[in-house]
């Protein structure tokens, strides 16, 4: 059985890939990550989430127009400093990945459950982990797209789109730049039992 050591190896290498191939991915595979998924904590119980697999066809395409209208919009509507930090990171409206990966996992919530959006987010967690140690890859998407899309996966109007992920293998060739991340040093601080604030003091080697 894996140890902890494990688990942070998993963790540290775990990278949103753009590029997916659309080679077939294994039923197996993708039910796993889908069984981790449902097994995520949630405010209740309430379990507030929807995972709708959207396979390769001509509704992809549909979905993936949608997408750049919806991203076109956006960027227009974006201030200054927004559109610089896009023009930087290469970010623009064209969704192809929504179109080429095997599989698109749109995810759901659905608002009238008590902490449903804290509870979705760490359901998808699960989910984009469980890839990983299935050796797929993929990308938190969150596009602003509104009820016509429920209506055209047949989603209940109760239900609030909360990411797309497409899921497949990375293609290799996509160069990878460095995401260096932040040590528990840096970013965790401590109140100790007299009530003052304190250094977290890190005792483990952390590999950014």
């Amino acid at each position: 059985m894996a140890g902890p050591e494990d688990y942070l190896e998993l963790l540290r290498r775990r990278r949103s890939r753009r590029e997916i191939t659309p080679n077939p991915v294994e039923p197996e595979k993708l039910e796993r990550a889908l069984q981790a998924a449902m097994r995520a904590a949630s405010g209740a119980n309430a379990q507030p989430w929807e995972y709708v697999l959207i396979e390769r066809g001509p509704l992809r395409e549909r979905i993936r127009q949608m997408c750049e209208a919806a991203d076109a919009e956006f960027h227009r509507r974006s201030p200054d400093w927004l559109k610089e930090f896009f023009s930087t990171h290469a970010i623009t409206p064209v969704k192809q990945f929504t179109h080429n990966a095997p599989w698109l996992v749109a995810v759901f919530g659905r608002r009238d459950l008590p902490f449903w959006l804290q509870s979705v987010w760490l359901s998808i967690a699960n989910f984009i982990n469980a890839l990983e140690a299935e050796g797929l890859h993929s990308l938190t998407y969150t596009p602003s797209l509104d009820r016509r899309f429920n209506a055209l996966l047949g989603v209940d109007e109760s239900w609030s789109l909360q990411a797309l992920l497409p899921v497949g293998y990375g293609d290799e060739r996509e160069k990878l730049e460095p995401r260096p991340r932040h040590s528990p040093a840096e970013k965790v601080r401590v109140i100790d039992a007299s009530g003052k604030l304190a250094p977290f003091v890190q005792r483990l080697p952390f590999e950014p």
